[in-house]
């Protein structure tokens, strides 16, 4: 195994098609299809890349956060991950996914909030002004330009300076982009200048498509819903064949 240096690591949610049959206390069993409920269930996926290397090692995890962080941590350990060995996250902004990556890597890890998930926010207090939209775009190239060179403080007062539209949706979304970016900014993770300078990545785009070609491709096919724990399996599955462990599992299994 190769020891790495710098290993990559982002995770992300994904909701999947769910369906379950509670049949009530007396019921006849003999239609269940009666009693099926159906609803989404949030599967959570990582990937972990060693830059120096071409390829990607995934994982899924349909648990708790605290399950999600020891998975987590596996994928990186099997990337080849050592105490010195620093570790670049990037997510979009649930609090959960920072504080496992906090929990399970301490100070070996530095969390960065995904930057288009950042801009999501500018662009959603932008419209809620009454700037046409040559001095919106003008103004979101700005702050975005800020963002990336670790200005966030800079980005934030330039919120704070808009006016909104009337009405308290449009005051609710500069609101919001202040307090979360806020937020972030002092947690460090907006310092997109450094891991700029480091050639390392500032969004997530990777994990993003895995759920794509691991979940979606199969999971999320027209008119299918799925018991919780064929999910999971599935989901698996999936990711074992994605690294490449495919005659591995057959391997066990025929064992």
């Amino acid at each position: 195994m190769v020891h790495a240096e710098v290993l990559i690591s982002e995770t992300d949610g994904s909701m999947l098609p769910i369906i379950s049959t509670k049949i009530p206390e007396g019921a006849s069993e003999t239609d269940r299809r009666k009693h099926r409920q159906c609803h989404w269930k949030e599967i959570r996926v990582t990937t972990v890349s060693n830059p120096t290397l071409d390829k990607s090692y995934y994982g899924v995890a349909l648990g708790e956060p605290f399950m999600v962080g020891c998975m987590m941590h596996e994928c990186c350990q099997f990337e080849g991950m050592t105490p010195q060995t620093y570790i670049h996250a990037v997510s979009d902004g649930a609090p959960w996914i920072a504080e496992q990556y906090e929990h399970h890597f301490g100070t070996q890890c530095r969390f960065y909030l995904d930057f288009y998930h950042a801009c999501d926010y500018l662009v959603a207090a932008a419209h809620s002004t009454s700037m046409d939209m040559g001095e919106r775009n003008h103004w979101l190239e700005e702050c975005k330009n800020l963002l990336r060179e670790s200005r966030g403080k800079e980005v934030i007062r330039a919120l704070e300076k808009l006016t909104p539209k009337p009405g308290k949706e449009a005051r609710e979304a500069v609101a919001k982009a202040i307090q979360y970016l806020e937020k972030r900014e002092k947690k460090g993770q907006l310092d997109y200048a450094k891991a700029l300078e480091e050639g390392l990545p500032i969004g997530s785009g990777e994990v993003e498509s895995a759920h794509r070609h691991i979940l979606q491709k199969r999971l999320k096919i027209a008119g299918a819903w799925w018991r919780l724990e064929r999910a999971e399996e599935m989901a698996q599955l999936r990711a074992m064949r994605a690294n490449q462990r495919w005659d591995e599992f057959w391997d066990q299994k025929a064992a």
